[in-house]
């Protein structure tokens, strides 16, 4: 599936709190200063991208040692993609922005985290998406798999209502003929439509201004 997003958030967030420490100063106007941290936050996404890959595979070539050669079930495939972009994002992060990270950390505005409770909403698929981390490559080829006559718009906001309910331990489609198909079409079909009705309005009202 071809997605159009942008970099990871908490990767950007992690450069900007870092840099807020370290060189904070340094760019002549804020616009110079987010497209450099933009232009970071890419790099490091690649950075963690490609390390994430290379743990991820060793991950899938233990299992297979240990179990005769066999590959992993597709819930085990994405354990060990989760686990392997959590530690690539670590090493990286701490790799290249250093102690600043845990610096920035601990010295976040109190507003920031003032209100986590979206972390455990059911609903965080469609109202956060914008703080989630992208689903996981799994995720986005099963999603795939079960919508193949969906639009790419449609699969992605999928991908995260599938990544969400597996990261919450229920159950998700895994075929075009899985009986949860049905549930999960109609919420992401009014997500997608409530995504539509909001954006139709705004452009109404920008043109009537």
């Amino acid at each position: 599936m071809t997605k159009e997003r942008a970099m990871s958030e908490m990767t950007r967030r992690a450069v900007e709190a870092a840099w807020d420490l370290t060189r904070k100063d340094q760019f002549p106007t804020p616009a110079a200063r987010a497209e450099a941290i933009a232009a970071e936050a890419e790099r490091l996404d690649e950075l963690i991208g490609d390390l994430a890959q290379t743990l991820r595979d060793q991950g899938i070539a233990q299992f297979r040692e240990a179990n005769q050669g066999h590959l992993p079930p597709f819930l085990e495939t994405v354990q060990i993609g989760n686990r392997a972009r959590a530690q690539a994002e670590e090493l990286i992060l701490h790799q290249e922005l250093g102690e600043a990270t845990e610096l920035a950390a601990m010295e976040e505005d109190e507003e920031t985290f003032a209100d986590q409770n979206w972390r455990d909403s059911p609903d965080r698929w469609k109202d956060h998406t914008d703080l989630l981390d992208d689903p996981t490559p799994e995720i986005d080829a099963l999603t795939d798999e079960v919508w193949p006559e969906q639009t790419i718009r449609f699969r992605v906001m999928a991908a995260y209502l599938m990544q969400t309910r597996y990261e919450d331990s229920q159950p998700i489609p895994e075929t075009p003929d899985d009986p949860l198909k049905a549930q999960f079409t109609d919420l992401v079909a009014a997500a997608v439509a409530h995504s539509e009705s909001v954006l139709s309005e705004y452009r109404r009202m920008n043109l009537s201004s």
